[in-house]
């Protein structure tokens, strides 16, 4: 059954009755409702009424892209503003007044760059080159009741004649061909003949010369047969007014069936369309279906076929066998099973006595044997019979090595069975002491040995005896052996080659080292994925369940269905890969049917669209609505004339999109991103919108692409738009900013200028000033340093006057001792009256007056004396050579500033002579009598 999915009126915000359904090259949809042209995107649905809310009957969509509608006395066509918005534009006004009650306008034709609107009475051609419309009138008493192309002719029907009249330069004419039904459609068959489908006799094969009735279930014409559709070269949809779709091939056969009881809405179907996906889309009294009818995937269901789970499946004699917790039913399949078996007609029943809980179905050495709960049945034609009734529980039956003997998994261990004339009998297997459930076993023939996975115990190697007749030795192996754990292990035979799917990816058993490893074969394609189900089919390819996902390994690649993700039956999965048409898949509801050929075609039309572009400042504002439009045409993308510059206001942005995938729209991945602000693609997410805040003035570029359930990526899809920056932002406010910029730099080199000459004067004035300092510093300490000299002198002076003045006191006072001592001893000599000691005294006397007429003293206290006044008495020497001992004794004397009679006691004379010294020293020196000797000798010693 294919898959439906209804939209009702709630989601598509509609009225009752669809007529008409069309697509646009873009793949949007288009609906001619009682509530108006209904549109949809694959995303969201809109409505656009006519001006006077009339119904819409028919519409048709024109190489210029124009939507031209029809309703109640009104034609016309939408076509979508700058921002996409559809926009309806009449057509009345280009109509005669005496013809503008024309009531419903039924259906629209482009032919001849022309548009043909069909009233019951009128046919309107417009043409849209020069803006003119003409009139079509039927004769009295006639209705036009269609109207259609064919073979690149324009048809029209007269119901009460039921004459057929092709438009021709201008006119209607009667046609070459007169079927002599009232038509509903006509479809090119083959070469020579047309299909024509009657309003009330069915479906005929007309050529030129003959027709005959095309033979289809009389259920059909007793639902009343109302509209048809060509889903595809070898198959036709049949809408009946009371009983739903019928899908028949070329001979006229019923293929399926679709009414409310499968799923559809309503039974009344008022058109039928199919899309660029070979989707069926069907009008209905109440509401709109989509219906999946050339879809890759589709579900087997019946009415007589259990709703539950489904376990088992097998296709069996060109029968079609599905196990469940309900009993095994199986159809006839009147398909061929090499073709399509999904599009085979039959009615699923219940294998006689089969009723409960169904594990298995196989065929082995030509039996058709069930594994069920109450034990091992073999399927006959007159129904189900146990083989063993003692037994419960049989999960699979394996073939043995051995002819005639078979092996089978059941709740308590294994089962031995062995074929004898026709029937299956149970057999005793010796020392069978395993009585743990056994569901997955497989047989190693090479070896004798059956292999069989425990829940959570581990793998069992079980060794049978060369006449599989008894056990001869029974293995757990565990984790302890290689496996990853004990939990999550299954055994299957995959080419015929036996390995152990686990947790961690496919093992594989060394015989030499008896342990598990990771598969060398299948562990590049697996890793370390955990594989609960495996099954391989006939041409190699590897179907397996991993979590709740299908996949398929075809040379060495892995292909999902996230179709099918979540579908299987957790911890029952079953795949039956009978060939690349038919992969039965058992799900929770029935079984899934897979055509891999059909799956696996490549898509080159996949693309990404883009629905709406929405900004917001102050308020929202709608920049762009479904469609880009340039030059008055519809483009597959924006022109750089198109590209919005917006207020800095606006930073707010929201953007829609979806794919034209409408089959699988809920699979679609989107990644996106916005140049200017993103780095990098987003990652794939089914989200199918984005906002942006805070955006900040620039050039951005929005892109989308889309990625479909086969990893197909479109192109992206582009939206470009600016944001104006504020008049502070502008280039004119920039270029001032720079010119402000650039004076303000000027003058702040001019400052800088002006600051650094100012610092160099006052640099220069600091330094002439510290130049001065310096040498007044300089001068300074000369000075201080010629006064510490002179002090230093003077001190060395004082000193040398404090010696001088030790030395002359000194011989001051041995010059007067001496003299006391000359005149006691005088005195004393006076009053001796011995001659001979007179004379010693006399001697004594003498030698005092030798004595204080020495110059020793006075040469030593010379040299002195120099040396503190600067050499005075040596340049007196030198500038007054007559200058006696005495003369320079006086002058000497002088200059320490001594009195008369001081120098009286020095000199070893008299006041008077000292005068008398003094006088003749004048005249020796040449001073005239107004100059003082005292002022003359210290002004001579500072020479």
């Amino acid at each position: 059954m294919a898959e439906i999915k209804n939209y009702t009126r709630e989601i598509t915000h509609g009225k009752a009755q669809t007529w008409n359904i069309q697509e646009d090259r873009f793949g949007n949809l288009y609906f001619a409702n009682n509530a108006g042209l209904m549109c949809f995107n694959g995303h969201e649905w809109k409505k656009y009424s006519l001006p006077n809310k009339t119904f819409l009957r028919s519409l048709a969509i024109a190489r210029d892209d124009r939507i031209y509608v029809g309703g109640q006395d009104a034609l016309g066509y939408f076509f979508p503003d700058e921002n996409g918005l559809l926009v309806y534009h009449s057509l009345a006004a280009l109509i005669s007044p005496a013809d503008r009650a024309f009531a419903d306008v039924w259906n629209i034709v482009t032919y001849d760059n022309a548009v043909f609107f069909r009233s019951l009475h009128k046919i309107f051609r417009y043409d849209p080159l020069k803006g003119k419309m003409a009139v079509y009138n039927i004769g009295e008493g006639s209705r036009w009741i269609y109207m259609a192309v064919y073979d690149q002719h324009l048809y029209a029907q007269d119901e009460t004649t039921l004459k057929l009249f092709q438009y021709t330069h201008g006119q209607w004419k009667p046609a070459m061909i007169q079927p002599g039904h009232s038509i509903m459609a006509m479809y090119h068959y083959n070469s020579d003949t047309i299909l024509i489908a009657s309003w009330k006799d069915g479906l005929f094969l007309m050529n030129r010369q003959k027709q005959i009735p095309l033979v289809i279930d009389a259920a059909i014409l007793k639902d009343q047969l109302y509209c048809i559709g060509r889903i595809n070269a070898q198959t036709y949809a049949l809408g009946t007014v009371s009983n739903g779709i019928y899908f028949i091939d070329r001979k006229g056969r019923t293929i399926r069936h679709l009414s409310m009881h499968e799923g559809m809405q309503d039974n009344n179907i008022r058109t039928l369309f199919t899309d660029h996906e070979s989707n069926l889309w069907s009008g209905l009294d109440e509401g709109i279906d989509m219906i999946y009818s050339s879809s890759a995937i589709q579900k087997i269901k019946s009415d007589k076929l259990p709703s539950t789970s489904a376990y088992t499946i097998r296709i069996l004699n060109n029968s079609l066998y599905i196990g469940s917790a309900e009993g095994l039913h199986y159809t006839q399949l009147s398909l061929p099973a090499s073709e399509d078996i999904s599009l085979s007609r039959g009615t699923f029943s219940l294998v006689p006595h089969s009723e409960g809980q169904t594990w298995d179905i196989d065929t082995i050495n030509g039996m058709v044997l069930m594994g069920h709960h109450d034990g091992a049945w073999s399927i006959q034609q007159h129904g189900a019979s146990f083989i063993n009734d003692n037994q419960k529980g049989v999960w699979q039956f394996r073939r043995l090595p051995k002819p005639g003997y078979l092996v089978a998994g059941t709740y308590e261990g294994l089962q031995l069975f062995q074929q004898k004339k026709g029937k299956l009998e149970s057999v005793p297997l010796s020392h069978n002491s395993l009585n743990e459930p056994l569901r997955f076993i497989e047989i190693d023939d090479e070896n004798n040995i059956v292999w069989a996975s425990h829940p959570y115990r581990g793998i069992y190697q079980i060794k049978l005896s060369p006449q599989f007749d008894s056990v001869i030795s029974i293995r757990l192996f565990t984790n302890a052996e290689g496996l990853p754990g004990t939990l999550g292990n299954y055994v299957f035979k995959i080419n015929n080659h036996i390995v152990f799917a686990t947790s961690k990816g496919i093992y594989e058993f060394d015989k030499a080292g008896q342990t598990f490893k990771a598969s060398v074969k299948y562990a590049p394609v697996f890793g370390k994925m955990p594989v609960q189900y495996m099954v391989s089919d006939a041409t190699g390819k590897i179907w397996f369940a991993t979590g709740d996902k299908l996949g398929v390994a075809e040379k060495n690649t892995i292909r999902y269905f996230p179709e099918l993700q979540g579908q299987l039956v957790g911890g029952f999965e079953k795949i039956y890969p009978y060939n690349d048409n038919n992969i039965l898949i058992a799900a929770y509801r029935g079984i899934i049917h897979l055509n891999y050929n059909k799956y696996k075609e490549p898509d080159s039309n996949l693309s990404a669209r883009l629905t709406k572009v929405i900004t917001h400042y102050k308020r929202d504002s709608l920049l762009f609505s479904d469609y880009f439009v340039y030059k008055g045409q519809l483009s597959e993308k924006q022109y750089p004339a198109n590209v919005h510059s917006l207020a800095a206001g606006f930073s707010a942005f929201h953007f829609e999109f979806a794919s034209n995938q409408l089959r699988e729209a809920a699979k679609v991945l989107y990644s996106y991103r916005l140049s200017g602000l993103d780095e990098d693609w987003s990652a794939w997410s089914t989200q199918n919108f984005k906002d942006y805040i805070n955006l900040s003035y620039g050039n951005y570029r929005f892109e989308v692409r889309v990625k479909d359930n086969r990893d197909n990526i479109s192109s992206p899809v582009v939206y470009s738009f600016e944001i104006l920056p504020l008049w502070y932002q502008t280039r004119w406010a920039l270029l001032i900013y720079s010119i402000l910029f650039i004076t303000l730099i000027l003058f702040l080199n001019r400052l800088h200028h002006n600051r650094l000459r100012i610092q160099k004067e006052k640099f220069e004035k600091e330094e002439a000033q510290l130049k001065y300092l310096h040498e007044l510093e300089i001068k300074s300490n000369e000075q201080e340093i010629i006064h510490l000299k002179n002090e230093r002198l003077e001190t060395e002076v004082i000193y040398k006057n404090k010696e001088l003045a030790a030395t002359t006191m000194h011989l001051y006072k041995r010059g007067r001792l001496l003299g006391k001592i000359k005149d006691e001893l005088s005195v004393a000599t006076q009053k001796l009256s011995d001659k001979e000691s007179r004379t010693e005294f006399k001697k004594v006397l003498k030698l005092i007056s030798e004595e204080e007429k020495r110059e020793n003293d006075w040469e030593q206290f010379a040299i002195h004396f120099d040396q503190v006044h600067n050499q005075f008495l040596s340049k007196m020497k030198i500038a007054y050579p007559d200058l006696s001992s005495t003369d320079l004794k006086t002058c000497a004397y002088l200059k320490m500033g001594l009195s008369s009679k001081e120098m009286a006691q020095f000199l070893n004379i008299s006041l008077k002579g000292v005068e008398i010294a003094r006088y003749r020293l004048r005249k020796k020196l040449g001073l005239s009598p107004g100059v003082h000797l005292t002022d003359f000798i210290n002004q001579e010693a500072t020479k």
